[in-house]
């Protein structure tokens, strides 16, 4: 069997039709949820790019991986350890399988090496020394990924597939540009519903009267020069991808691999789009690490089956190593979602995510984050130092804090937070606050 892996940068999984999003945004991963497996709980365990790839990429938490940051200019303030494997690494010991990457995370930021360790093609997709703000274009991937295919369709191979597109600036093609048009301040186009905690949203957009609405403006002939931020030109970028994804499935089955291949979808993180007052992805809140996690493959996982229940990043690499029949190497803190997705095993109760200066825990629809009361507001973060409490299952659009109304639950659940902190650690120091602290740093070095 052939794994491919695509990860989708930026994606929200509440702007996935398969996720009940109302725009028709992408047809292709919904008819593979709809054959195969969609794990509806999917979360981050850590964001943003460089600890959530980190991740992905190891089966571990960002606490045990120790990689919170993604560095820019000063590499030699952080770096990753040669001692914990990756999946790649391990799927290449085993022998036998041929491993690939197409992406460009080794030159997106300075000391990113774990993401190329373990593959034998490691295709760094750039045209030129500069690439598109920090990214490139999925059709530059396809144009490489493609002809890969076609050349290596006779070997067992594990193949990840990295498509920056709905990451900013957005530069899809024209047509995607205008396939999808909200005028500002008309609800008609939109789907309103009522939350329990009492206020009207819009799935995906966040509280009626606070989400993010563009102005409408011309579209900007050269399709590399474009940096407005819109929805609707996040949309268009999904749909993009998507399309991306249908000519990589239709390469396979021209080339007769398409039913001996497994098929994963997942993201890194998602985007906050206006909600909380960011458009970026900062923040524990679900608009930036409820993330879509889609599992095809006849025969091998239920057709249509909707899995409930938290399920993370980390379990990503030993689903892959399951899927491939490669035994794991050293501690893995994620696990197989093949059982989970047979109805073998239960979903765990509960679950924690990370970011640089935060840690959240959910649990029974709630949600508490902890933020690390350092030198964070080198952030300019509007929760910094405020701890924060949502009942999520209510309050979908988190925009209700209730961590001054709901002391004794907040209280429970920090503790909860603490001890699995204490239990992951076993010891060793805390690596959070000191990368916290050099985050401040590198913000005060910016500055100068």
């Amino acid at each position: 069997m052939n794994v491919i892996w695509f990860c989708i940068d930026t994606l929200r999984a509440d702007h996935l039709g398969c996720y009940g999003y109302f725009r028709d945004t992408s047809p292709t991963i919904d008819r593979l949820a709809r054959q195969g497996v969609l794990f509806r709980d999917s979360h981050a365990s850590a964001v943003a790019t460089g600890p959530g790839f980190t991740s992905l990429i190891t089966g571990r938490a960002a606490i045990n991986h120790e990689f919170y940051l993604t560095p820019f200019r000063w590499p030699d303030l952080i770096n990753f350890s040669d001692a914990i494997p990756t999946i790649p690494e391990m799927i290449q010991d085993r022998g036998g399988i041929t491993t690939a990457a197409f992406d460009n995370l080794m030159n997106f930021a300075s000391h990113m090496k774990q993401f190329v360790r373990g593959f034998e093609f490691y295709i760094n997709v750039t045209r030129t020394s500069r690439p598109i703000h920090h990214h490139v274009p999925g059709d530059w991937v396809n144009a490489r990924l493609l002809p890969w295919l076609r050349q290596h369709a006779d070997e067992q191979f594990f193949l990840f597939v990295h498509y920056w597109d709905p990451h900013g600036p957005y530069n899809q093609p024209d047509e995607y540009w205008t396939l999808f048009r909200h005028r500002k301040g008309d609800l008609s186009d939109l789907k309103v519903e009522r939350a329990p905690a009492g206020y009207e949203y819009v799935p995906g957009w966040g509280k009626v009267g606070e989400f993010f609405e563009a102005e409408e403006v011309p579209m900007p002939p050269d399709r590399f020069n474009r940096h407005r931020p819109s929805i609707d030109l996040y949309d268009g970028e999904i749909r993009f991808t998507d399309d991306l994804i249908a000519e990589v499935l239709q390469t396979l089955e021209e080339a007769g691999i398409l039913d001996d291949t497994a098929v994963l979808i997942t993201a890194d993180h998602g985007e906050q789009l206006g909600q909380h007052g960011l458009y970026g992805h900062a923040g524990l809140h679900e608009a930036n690490i409820h993330i879509p996690l889609v599992l095809w493959r006849p025969g091998v996982v239920p057709e249509g089956k909707v899995v409930e229940g938290f399920v993370q990043q980390a379990d990503v690499g030993p689903t892959i190593l399951d899927l491939l029949g490669v035994e794991p190497q050293g501690k893995l803190d994620g696990r197989s979602l093949l059982p989970l997705a047979r109805g073998e095993v239960s979903p765990p109760a509960s679950m924690v995510a990370e970011e640089t200066g935060e840690r959240c825990l959910l649990r029974e629809g709630w949600k508490y984050i902890w933020h690390y009361p350092g030198e964070v507001t080198a952030f300019e973060w509007p929760y910094c130092g405020r701890d924060e409490l949502y009942h999520y299952a209510a309050d979908p659009m988190e925009v209700v804090n209730l961590i001054e109304d709901e002391p004794e639950r907040a209280a429970e659940m920090r503790a909860e937070l603490e001890e699995w902190v204490r239990t992951q650690l076993a010891g060793r120091e805390d690596p959070l606050p000191a990368q916290a602290d050099l985050m401040a740093e590198i913000f005060r070095r910016e500055r100068k």
